[in-house]
């Protein structure tokens, strides 16, 4: 008897988010191994000074990167729209359109970052001593960029399609290649941090490629009709949710600049610290993350067909099961934070990094309870395509967390940037939560613009 396959239109909500979350769970999980594996290494087998060049270098590569992850969530919420709606011809299309696109992104996006590195590392305070190691980095990550950027957009793709296991096993795949080059490059080759971008470069560009022949099977067996490869109202379509989302990005980007010109100005120690914590940080998020990209998938879907019910179900489970997540992991980073950073930083680092990553630590378990709530009920707006309020939350998340950051520094030191994270969190949600209970976002999807055409 053949397995039945999720429905997300149809199963129980509890039990159709669940399992369409668990492979999400799973690949987050692996897709920090990315980076999770390139700080051991950095940290253990380089030196602390790389480290801290590779947690600065992650705040330029997002501000290139912003475009495609912002278009990714537009098509990831049209062609689960239209997906759940049944118009497999158009989805067809919306994937085709956003494939010129982010190529086109990518080509374009690695150019200009290799073209302001240099100015934006000197913008940020960098460090001397952090100088080169960044500047090899970041050269290595945007000759490759373009593989990162269809990468994201090939995942958001799969997982709108409801098919979850897709992208986890890539990320299987992907992380493997990524921890034998690491290796391979730094110890054999002593490529130092250009040898660590080599191996994440190659590892997506491996999952990108293998993750589009996938997708174009899938959709030949779908539909057999040969839509156009570009279209410019699909792309309008793309764009009405994504520019927004790319406005926030860079919005967000440029705040991340300012806390992370912050940071640095206490010093190679301090950025280090808080690069190993914040990897720590994004393992707790993961699952956080994963149910908030499954909501918005499962709201999008069920919102294309007219569920409406199904969608308030779905988000009252998925809130409920985030908290429950927030605790364990609070509750297990908290009691055994030096072990953990142990794993990230050589014995011989000073006593007073491990101080400085804990601080951060037991002032963030306590914040992923906000985040959680915040990253459910946008998953749903963003799902909803109600992308202008979602690009208010977002922007109000980073200003206020840049401002309070820039503002109680004086009085906090230190604790005025870890706390910037949870302060910006509940202003975005004094946002988002009223717009839910209003009702708002179920006027105005795709589908329903599409029909009064």
């Amino acid at each position: 008897m053949a397995k039945k396959e999720l429905d997300l239109l149809q199963d129980k909500p509890a039990s159709a988010i669940l399992k369409f979350a668990v492979p999400m769970l799973i690949g987050a999980l692996f897709q920090q191994v990315y980076s999770l594996v390139d700080t051991v290494v950095v940290g253990n087998f380089i030196n602390s000074d790389a480290l801290a060049a590779v947690g600065t270098s992650g705040v330029i590569m997002n501000i290139v990167t912003m475009a495609g992850m912002g278009l990714a969530v537009g098509t990831s919420v049209v062609t689960a729209q239209y997906f759940g709606a049944k118009k497999l011809r158009e989805v067809k299309t919306a994937i085709r359109t956003s494939l010129i696109v982010f190529v086109a992104l990518g080509l374009g996006g690695g150019a200009l970052g290799l073209a302001i590195m240099k100015p934006m590392l000197q913008l940020m305070n960098t460090p001397l001593e952090m100088m080169d190691y960044a500047l090899s980095y970041l050269g290595v990550i945007f000759i490759g960029v373009v593989f990162v950027m269809l990468y994201n957009m090939f995942n958001q793709v799969s997982i709108a399609l409801g098919d979850s296991k897709t992208p986890m096993i890539m990320l299987l795949a992907a992380s493997a290649i990524n921890v034998v080059l690491d290796l391979v490059f730094t110890l054999v080759c002593h490529w130092g941090t250009a040898g660590v971008a080599a191996a994440t470069v190659i590892g997506q560009g491996f999952a990108a490629l293998t993750c589009w022949r996938l997708i174009q099977k899938k959709m030949n067996q779908m539909v057999t009709e040969q839509p156009a490869w570009f279209d410019k109202q699909m792309l309008k379509s793309i764009c009405a949710i994504g520019l927004p989302a790319v406005a926030q990005n860079a919005i967000s980007a440029s705040g991340m600049l300012a806390v992370q010109s912050l940071l640095n100005s206490f010093g190679s120690v301090t950025v280090a610290a808080y690069t190993a914590a914040n990897k720590v940080d994004g393992i707790a998020m993961s699952p956080m993350v994963s149910l908030g990209t499954a909501i918005s998938t499962y709201a999008a879907q069920n919102i294309g067909a007219k569920q409406y019910d199904r969608v308030k179900a779905g988000l009252r489970f998925t809130l409920g099961l985030a908290l429950v997540c927030c605790l364990v992991t609070g509750v297990l980073i908290y009691g055994a934070t030096d072990a953990i950073l142990g794993l990230f930083v050589s014995g011989s680092a000073s006593r007073e990094l491990f101080d400085i990553g804990a601080e951060y630590l037991h002032v963030a378990v306590f914040s992923y309870f906000v985040m959680a709530v915040m990253f459910i009920l946008t998953g749903v707006l963003k799902g909803a395509g109600d992308a202008k309020l979602v690009f208010v939350c977002s922007i109000t998340d980073l200003l206020t967390r840049a401002g309070f950051a820039y503002a109680a520094v004086g009085v906090l030191g230190r604790y005025a940037l870890w706390l910037s994270y949870p302060f910006g969190w509940f202003c975005s949600i004094a946002i988002a939560w009223p717009r839910y209970l209003s009702g708002k976002w179920k006027k105005i999807t795709i589908i329903a613009k599409e029909s009064e055409l």
